[in-house]
């Protein structure tokens, strides 16, 4: 068995086994609709004598267009209200700022919790532990200063969101550690350590000043996202220590007068102002207590796609992408990656890299609240005037893409069979047999973005706009390469010419399995600008290759965008001097999106900081179309990359290795080439 040999049963395996492990990474154009029944607090929609147009089949809704039905949203506020217990509480849109929640804490780690000696050893639980908190909805990250009475930062020391991250995951493990030894949950739920936002576990190792301090101390952390800034400080502290032990507790002050600044001018201390979405809000307020918080930031603008009745009157569900209201709300399109996928850092670096989540709000005071670009809390307020009924929704079928290559894919779906549908772009056809389906050709006229397609749905005798977003993308694509070929003592440089195109369908025909984004084909053709020795004469002559490939995809989707893998036909002339061998061969290949742990690694050179495609593929050329040419085991591998510069430009490179051998009876000369090759290439998609 030779190596083109060998590489056959490796390869068959190696894909095989991909094509069971293939995830569906590629994020959705739109959010997939779990039934709102199962939709964890986020109420169903109205009951109703009258069924959803939902089925099994039939379960990815179109949204209702808030604008064009009745939804208007004013500009953004900043709510606060620091008049309440004496301005010893802060209220900020939704959330308390006050002593009980904001405070720092210094003693072992053993005795921030009655139980927690349980779960460390003797080391870790006699070891001091700067324990703090804090609303966690305010801050992430940051930098903590102890700053003395006069103003001497006195030591700093700075944690990252994922130290946040791994610190509640630290709390996680504790928990479980606790309850598999016996302890309530709702011992360990938020009682001690298990209520703080973070903490400094080994606090002497930083080299913090708390042994020997005699003067008085507050604490500030700053977290700072490009321009917008947040910033919260604590009353003052004071330690005694003696040895190796310490003692932290609040410095008795005289009562603080409160105060709000709002644009760095003192205003009253309750009050809720609009503010501007590209414009920095500042605000400060001072509580009575001596507290502190402050920000400057941008407000996030609410992204809405969808606003309904739900089965609890006086409840409205809406839907959104990108900026997660604070408060109950679900992501709609959560990733799907195994654990061995994260592990291996194979998650997916190209699609639609919106999250969408669904809220709900109160129909006689609607509004929610959003986390500025750097900290603080905003207010979004609905004025409503007709609300879309849940039931007048409009399915499309399970099989729906997320994305298309052409203007007017049809689309399957489903209404009420009372409902009348019409659309002012693109055609729809109704069925008189089945009065609730019907077939929907989509609008997509923009190459290279997110299409948004709209139906009326007329319903009870109310209308509604509603739509759905398919992304198109470009079904060709050009490129022109150079190719380095190592053959045993020669060095060739070869021109390349590709061209790949993708179809949507067969001739109009839409079968999921055997049309609809399933099938490709791929040109190619090399020529060597130098030549090759075909003999030990030392006669040369030069090398051409032309290949023809027919590719189907296992799983349907867009070329560049969509992962899959498939299998494929491949026909293949080479000319060498005067023998030519055409062959006809079979294959497999592997395409998606660059996985984000190399992606990762090339983004640290500015040029690479682009979407990336890869895909690799193997042909064994089993069959040989001239009979008077017989075949000794050529194959091609290919491992092919491109960075995306724009939406159509886009830079290539590839690697791989290939073998021509064959022997031409009827002039007795064989031919055999093993190379190894490199190649680089520009093109286009159009």
């Amino acid at each position: 068995m030779n190596i083109a040999q060998h590489l056959v049963l490796s390869l068959v395996m190696t894909f095989g086994t991909l094509a069971q492990a293939q995830e569906q990474t590629a994020p959705s154009a739109a959010p997939p609709a779990a039934p709102a029944e199962t939709q964890e607090e986020i109420p169903a929609p109205q009951k109703s004598l009258l069924k959803t147009a939902a089925t099994r089949e039939f379960n990815k809704p179109l949204y209702f267009d808030q604008l064009d039905n009745g939804v208007i949203l004013p500009p953004l506020e900043l709510e606060y209200d620091l008049s309440a217990a004496n301005g010893k509480v802060l209220r900020i849109g939704n959330v308390l700022f006050s002593e009980k929640n904001f405070f720092f804490a210094l003693l072992p780690l053993g005795k921030t919790h009655s139980q927690l000696n349980q779960v460390l050893s003797s080391g870790e639980a006699e070891k001091f532990a700067l324990v703090m908190a804090w609303p966690d909805k305010l801050m992430t990250h940051g930098t903590l200063e102890m700053i003395s009475r006069t103003g001497t930062v006195l030591w700093t020391y700075s944690f990252s969101q994922d130290d946040h991250v791994r610190w509640q995951k630290q709390l996680d493990e504790w928990r479980k550690g606790l309850i598999t030894r016996g302890a309530a949950a709702k011992d360990v739920a938020r009682s001690g350590i298990f209520g703080s936002a973070y903490a400094i576990t080994d606090v002497k190792s930083t080299n913090a000043p708390f042994w020997g301090q005699k003067d008085s101390f507050r604490f500030c952390i700053t977290q700072t996202d490009g321009r917008n800034q947040t910033k919260m400080c604590s009353q003052r502290y004071g330690t005694k220590s003696s040895g190796n032990n310490v003692i932290m507790g609040k410095v008795r002050q005289d009562p603080t007068t409160p105060r709000v600044l709002v644009q760095n001018e003192e205003t009253a201390l309750k009050n809720s102002v609009p503010v501007a979405v590209d414009m920095p809000t500042a605000f400060f307020a001072e509580l009575g207590t001596g507290e502190s918080y402050e920000f400057v930031t941008v407000p996030n603008k609410l992204e809405l796609m969808d606003i309904s009745d739900t089965k609890k009157p006086g409840v409205l569900r809406i839907v959104g992408y990108d900026t997660r209201p604070l408060g109950r709300s679900i992501i709609l399109n959560p990733d799907q990656y195994s654990s061995l996928t994260k592990m291996l850092g194979f998650e997916a670096t190209i699609g639609d890299p919106r999250k969408f989540w669904a809220s709900v709000i109160k129909k006689d005071d609607p509004k929610i609240y959003l986390p500025g670009q750097g900290g603080g809390v905003f207010k979004q307020k609905f004025e409503l005037s007709e609300i879309p009924r849940a039931q007048s929704r409009v399915y499309l079928s399970r099989r729906t893409p997320t994305g298309t290559y052409i203007d007017g894919i049809k689309l399957e779906g489903r209404k009420q069979p009372l409902a009348n549908i019409s659309s002012e772009q693109n055609a729809v056809e109704t069925n008189e047999r089945d009065p609730a389906a019907f077939v929907w050709h989509f609008k997509a006229t923009e190459r290279g973005q997110i299409n948004r397609s709209y139906l009326n749905v007329e319903f009870e005798g109310k209308t509604y706009k509603s739509y759905f977003e398919l992304y198109k993308g470009y079904p060709r694509e050009l490129s022109g390469r150079f190719t380095g070929v190592q053959a045993s003592s020669d060095f060739v440089i070869m021109g390349e010419l590709a061209y790949n195109q993708w179809f949507e369908d067969l001739f109009g025909w839409t079968n999921y399995w055997l049309s609809r984004q399933r099938w490709g084909v791929s040109f190619k053709y090399f020529q060597s600008f130098n030549q090759l020795k075909v003999d030990t004469a030392g006669n040369t002559a030069p090398l051409s290759v032309m290949t023809l490939d027919f590719k189907y995809r296992a799983t349907p989707g867009l070329w560049g965008r969509d992962e899959s893998v498939g299998g494929m036909v491949s026909y293949q002339n080479v000319t060498f001097d005067e023998l030519k061998a055409p062959m006809l061969g079979v294959g497999a290949f592997w395409a998606r999106s660059m996985p984000k742990v190399f992606d990762d690694f090339f983004n640290l050179l500015p040029i690479f900081r682009y979407p990336k495609w890869v895909d690799m593929e193997f042909i064994y050329y089993v069959s040989s179309m001239d009979s008077k040419v017989k075949l000794d085991a050529p194959m091609s591998l290919n491992f092919h990359g491109k960075v995306l510069w724009t939406d159509r430009y886009f830079g290539e490179a590839g690697f791989g290795m290939k073998r021509y051998s064959f022997t031409d009876t009827s002039l007795n000369q064989k031919a055999e080439l093993n190379t190894f090759y490199g190649t680089v290439g520009l093109g286009i998609n159009f």
